[in-house]
């Protein structure tokens, strides 16, 4: 297996070691399965993108959607959250836990189907408790996209992935570099990381029933030295795709096979020219995946506070003070013109006052008739 030389070149849409003369043929090409609609592989470490071929191209990602949906629901949701199962959710399409309508799930057991077993049921009920509804999860879904840095314009309505007349609004279309961007933030993430390296998740559920899931990438898991995840997805307009990721030593690799005749073989060939190139032998030039980012709810602007009550100054004409009307209650103020007045009634009862005394010491007087 040829090591990556310290500079690339574009050919054919790979992005290829260049060697004087010919480079040589995608990997995929010599000796394995024909390429896929699209390929990428990628160092988790440094996130350079060591080989690539269409990856910018929009295509139906099936359940490499729930990559997405994983991330959104570990950053908006928290971990003793019950997730209610609508009637919609518990009748979606294949492949499904078994929910029913009108069931609790906890969390945890709801966030293992959605990545081990790919519950189409779990991801709807997961959406519809984050959102509101299925179609609402779309706009919350683009926006961690945006967030974590898809730039090639992801269309994200299903949060399951699926398409045709079973998915919302005809389905998603992704790029394998996109799969990628959400497929590395998900590794970074030990929760979701520990879920997809899981082959099998034995559980009571709240029906008292007990189950026991199986990894859909468990050939992955069981077969590749290293193997650490990531999804898997399968609906007839995507084909069969994988993300997959893998472990050696201090190494972290991952491969994106969309719409592949053998994508795990293929997976397998990437991941194996990626543990071969040294670090130092990556090409500096390489294309970059986006710093890794977890996406988060939008920040939820506070309550505005009542703006206070416009100031209404009332000059008391016998009273020689002010009112002020402030938060439904009543303050006596007093103003400059009001001092004024409040002199002049205190001089005038100090005159009443005097002039009563002196009306005692002379005595009553009487009338003329």
């Amino acid at each position: 297996m040829l090591a990556l030389s310290a500079a690339v070149t574009a050919v054919g849409g790979w992005w290829v070691p260049a060697f004087a003369g010919q480079p040589p043929s995608p990997p995929t090409t010599a000796s394995g399965p024909p390429p896929a609609k699209a390929e990428l592989l990628a160092d988790l470490d440094t996130g350079r993108v060591l080989l690539a071929q269409n990856e910018h191209a929009l295509l139906p990602p099936a359940s490499l959607t729930k990559v997405l949906t994983a991330l959104v629901s570990a950053d908006w949701l928290t971990p003793g959250t019950a997730i209610p199962v609508s009637d919609r959710a518990a009748n979606v399409s294949p492949d499904k836990l078994g929910m029913k309508t009108g069931q609790q799930w906890p969390y945890d057991i709801a966030m293992h189907a959605l990545l081990i077993s790919s519950s189409n049921d779990a991801a709807y009920a997961l959406a519809e408790k984050i959102s509101g509804s299925v179609e609402a999860f779309a706009a919350t879904m683009k926006q961690a996209a945006s967030q974590i840095g898809m730039t090639d314009v992801p269309v994200l309505r299903d949060p399951a992935g699926l398409d045709g007349n079973e998915g919302v609004g005809g389905g998603n279309q992704m790029s394998a570099w996109d799969v990628a961007v959400a497929s590395r933030d998900l590794m970074a993430n030990p929760y979701l990381a520990g879920i997809v390296t899981t082959k099998t998740y034995r559980f009571t559920g709240p029906d008292g029933i007990v189950y026991q899931l199986a990894s859909h990438n468990l050939a992955f898991l069981n077969s590749y030295a290293g193997a650490a995840g990531v999804k898997t997805g399968y609906t007839v307009p995507a084909g069969v795709c994988v993300a997959a990721a893998a472990i050696r030593g201090d190494r972290h690799m991952l491969a994106v096979v969309m719409n592949g005749v053998s994508p795990d073989r293929t997976a397998e060939m990437l991941l194996d020219q990626g543990f071969a190139t040294a670090p130092e032998s990556e090409p500096s030039t390489a294309p970059e995946l986006p710093p890794v980012t977890e996406p988060e709810p939008a920040a939820v602007s506070p309550e505005p506070a009542d703006p206070p009550a416009p100031i209404t100054r009332v000059s008391g004409a016998s009273t020689g003070a002010a009112i002020q009307l402030h938060s439904s209650r009543l303050a006596v103020v007093p103003t400059v013109e009001a001092a004024a007045g409040v002199a002049a009634v205190a001089a005038a009862a100090v005159w009443l006052l005097l002039r009563g005394r002196r009306r005692v010491a002379e005595g009553p007087r009487h009338r003329r008739r």
